[in-house]
């Protein structure tokens, strides 16, 4: 779970933390060197050889050095940004400008090219070297390569030397430190500056946010625990804490201090919200639907907390309070108008209603002829209805659009294998899947059931093992399992495999019909 305190948006790189060093004084500057390479202020006279004695020589090199730069955000304007960054660093050497060399690292990021980035930021930091920005880049691209005492160095002399500032720049830095590519060093790294200066707030929290994402919720609850110690009111130290209990393992304890900081701000909305998150991550669904429910009685609309608390209601069977939320988004957010009518299509269907489901998907589709969701929410219907060409159809369109749609390739597969003698183009489809999501668990069940289709059930048993391994409250990939674990004679197994599912999902109609079918 991340709470909201913890979350941290990342774009790709480094890249974007620069873009505000391009402004008017850059445009300027190119303005101006363009100006001084053509304009005509030498005697035409003159002869070309006596032109490039003295400072000669200079004044050509700025000019091919600002055509070069010219050059490069031509290129970058039209989306060569290869080309804009390796004209950049030829003319790296004779820049001067910090701007227009901020602008150059920008550019080596956007290229992907970290090697060639660094060399640049070493040249900023040349050019500006109290500037933190261009120490800090400099360090985590240090970091990169491994070389921590460096990147030590470098990271704890970009911090000034103001309190407020070096807040400001701690918490910069405990953001960039996130980076998955820093995975190795990131955490000693923060831990080294946040014992540089053990009074800094934004330092602690930035080395238990590191902590968390590096799996050390030990070191994170140990810097929260430090920061509240002075400051008991800091809420993001408060959720840092609920955090690292939660990774730990200790729920109760979590959920008491959620119980703490709510009666203490009972009108924090986005607490409450992060709350009823955190009950859904530990599959607390009834107690967050009414947390949801408490806050749209305080009329939170918020579009996350109406489908949330929609869906939850759905599940719990609530269907007039689910219709009430779902009616409550599409007025408030009319913008979701698709996602309700997927919805809404997707609880009918559940609740076996399947002419209803077909009848607003249709509806929808007619409003909205692109949305891929819809498709695939009426494909899983017309399933249903036995609809097998319908369906097909959807799903073919899918991906038509999306020819790696691994869950769109999945359903049609599994449909094909499943109810149709087309066992080897199913089968085809589903290893298309399985190739693109290994991992998944359901796409895993139907690579064994299409084993199991095919006659190959040592090869079924393996899969359909290993799904119900990561998915054992799964009803469906029970059946499929149990009925493996029957047609190799191991009734017994089979057949407790099915009792427990039964306890997670007694009125799945797969299961049913398989006990049904084997074991009546």
């Amino acid at each position: 779970m991340m709470s909201f305190a913890n979350g941290c948006n990342r774009t790709r790189g480094f890249s974007t933390r620069l873009s505000s060093l391009l402004g008017v004084c850059l445009l300027a500057l190119w303005l101006g060197g363009c100006a001084s390479v053509s304009s005509p202020s030498l005697d035409p006279l003159t002869r070309a050889d006596m032109r490039l004695g003295d400072g000669a020589a200079e004044t050509t090199a700025r000019g091919m050095m600002m055509q070069r730069i010219l050059a490069a955000e031509l290129a970058s304007a039209r989306g060569n940004v290869e080309r804009a960054s390796e004209l950049y660093a030829a003319a790296a050497d004779r820049i001067t400008d910090p701007m227009v060399m901020a602008r150059a690292v920008e550019l080596a990021l956007f290229a992907e090219q970290p090697d060639r980035a660094r060399r640049l930021a070493a040249r900023w930091v040349e050019l500006a070297p109290q500037n933190g920005e261009a120490n800090q880049l400099l360090g985590v691209l240090q970091l990169r390569d491994g070389e921590v005492e460096t990147a030590i160095a470098t990271l704890l002399n970009s911090l000034p030397a103001d309190k407020g500032a070096r807040e400001s720049a701690l918490a910069r830095l405990g953001t960039l430190l996130l980076d998955q590519a820093l995975r190795d060093h990131s955490l000693t790294v923060m831990a080294a500056i946040a014992a540089e200066y053990p009074g800094s707030d934004a330092a602690q929290l930035g080395l238990a946010r590191i902590a968390l994402a590096r799996r050390s919720p030990e070191v994170a609850l140990q810097a929260v625990q430090r920061v509240l110690a002075r400051a008991p009111e800091n809420l993001p130290a408060h959720l840092l804490q609920i955090d690292s209990l939660l990774a730990m393992g200790r729920v109760a304890m979590a959920l008491d201090e959620y119980a703490a900081l709510l009666e203490a701000m009972p009108e924090n909305t986005e607490l409450r919200r992060d709350y009823a998150v955190t009950l859904l991550d530990l599959g607390r669904d009834r107690d967050a639907l009414a947390v949801y429910r408490d806050l749209i009685a305080a009329g939170d609309d918020h579009p996350r907390t109406l489908s949330n608390a929609a869906i939850l209601a759905m599940e719990a069977g609530q269907e007039a309070f689910a219709m009430e939320t779902l009616a409550l988004l599409r007025t408030r957010h009319p913008a979701f108008e698709a996602r309700v009518q997927l919805l809404k299509g997707g609880f009918l269907r559940t609740q076996g209603e399947l002419t209803r489901s077909l009848a607003i998907f249709n509806e929808a589709i007619e409003a909205y002829p692109d949305d891929l969701e819809l498709r695939y929410g009426r494909a899983m219907t017309q399933v249903m209805r036995d609809e097998i060409a319908a369906a097909e159809r959807d799903l073919r369109y899918i991906l038509q659009q999306r020819p790696d749609d691994a869950r769109a390739l999945n359903a049609l597969g599994y449909t094909l294998v499943d109810v149709t003698d087309r066992l080897q183009e199913g089968a085809a489809l589903i290893e298309r899947a399985y190739a693109l999501e290994p991992g998944d668990p359901a796409i895993i069940d139907s690579m064994g059931w299409a084993a199991f289709r095919q006659g190959d059930l040592q090869a079924a048993l393996g899969y359909l093992q290993l799904a119900h391994e990561r998915l054992p409250e799964d009803a469906e990939i029970a059946a499929h399992l149990g009925e493996v674990l029957w047609a190799l004679g191991r009734r017994a197994q089979a057949r407790a495999i099915w009792s427990q599912a039964a306890e997670f999902d007694p009125e799945h109609p797969v299961l049913q019909e398989t006990v049904e079918r084997l074991d009546p």
